[in-house]
């Protein structure tokens, strides 16, 4: 998203035994009834009001945030439950455009998305043209085949000489940008990036042997493990110094900070949050508050990561 990886109904693309196929939970279950908040609904920028229609601009696949469900038309995942969920409070009507990542933030400043909600990570870049409501916790990961014998879990020393997939736009691009240069600064096997655009061949391109490992969001390389019946594994993890991701709010709306982050705070509040996040497998990713970020200056600066130990017997 991002931080941000992943997939379309791969079933589309691989065997059913084969990695990547996106089983969503029982989309068949009875819709929960959430009561539209007036005051809130009062709060929303007249020219969303009338129109009656929220347009959110995101980016599938991007398992489990949003993706595709097996019809490989209807869009699901945390992110899609969560944005639905803020139209009912908000008595809009949530129309989805799904767009590349990297075009999402241009048009929010374009007019032609009212919010975004792709897996953004809070960063002081996007801070620049984009106010941020916090929506969820995050971190990344590296997705590898198991028994591979690769073992990453940073930027840094494990990750020289790897040929890593990732998705185009993410904060990871920078990232494997700077580990590449510290490798080579330090005699080491340079990274060889490869930058696709579509996170769901991102993973095929690990399936396939054309990469030795995918960097991608912590919730996104989870997801492609477990579906991935024991093919894929997440050799590691790490947190940022913040860690969070939210939905994107274009500068010229900022009206709508406030009634976005009081419409999270009411979904934390009468259970929502927490049963959408456990729907998803998001649990560990859940926030317990939502803070509006306006100012570069409320993201620490740094890019330094906080990596968790090698998963024994991932490699």
């Amino acid at each position: 998203m991002n931080n941000r990886i992943f997939f379309v109904a791969l079933v589309t693309l691989l065997p059913l035994t084969a990695c990547g196929v996106n089983t969503a939970p029982d989309l068949a279950e009875k819709a929960v009834d959430i009561a539209k908040d007036d005051k809130l609904a009062a709060g929303v920028p007249k020219e969303i009001r009338d129109r009656g229609t929220l347009i959110i601009g995101t980016n599938a696949p991007y398992a489990p945030l949003e993706f595709f469900a097996e019809d490989n038309k209807t869009l699901v995942g945390f992110d899609i439950d969560t944005g639905d969920a803020i139209g009912r409070l908000l008595s809009l009507k949530v129309e989805w455009r799904n767009t590349s990542f990297d075009n999402i933030i241009p048009g929010l400043e374009a007019g032609r998305y009212d919010i975004g909600i792709a897996g953004f990570g809070i960063e002081k870049e996007r801070l620049g043209v984009v106010d941020f409501v916090s929506s969820y916790l995050n971190g990344g990961g590296f997705l590898v085949k198991k028994g591979s014998g690769i073992k990453v879990n940073d930027f840094k020393d494990t990750v020289c000489g790897l040929r890593v997939s990732v998705q185009s736009g993410t904060s990871q691009v920078e990232r494997l940008e700077k580990a590449d240069a510290y490798c080579k600064g330090a005699g080491r096997k340079p990274v060889q990036i490869i930058r696709i655009p579509d996170q769901n061949q991102a993973v095929l391109t690990l399936s396939s042997g054309r990469a030795d490992v995918v960097s991608a969001d912590k919730p996104a390389v989870e997801w492609a493990a477990k579906q991935s019946e024991g093919t894929l594994c997440v050799t590691g993890t790490y947190r940022t110094p913040h860690s969070l991701s939210g939905i994107a709010v274009p500068k010229r709306n900022s009206a709508m900070n406030a009634v976005l982050q009081e419409a999270m705070t009411r979904l934390l509040q009468q259970g929502h949050y927490t049963r959408i996040a456990g729907k998803w497998g998001v649990v560990d990713g859940a926030i317990e508050k939502s803070e509006i970020f306006t100012d570069p200056a409320q993201v620490q600066d740094g890019d330094e990561i906080f990596p968790q130990a090698i998963k024994e017997g991932c490699a």
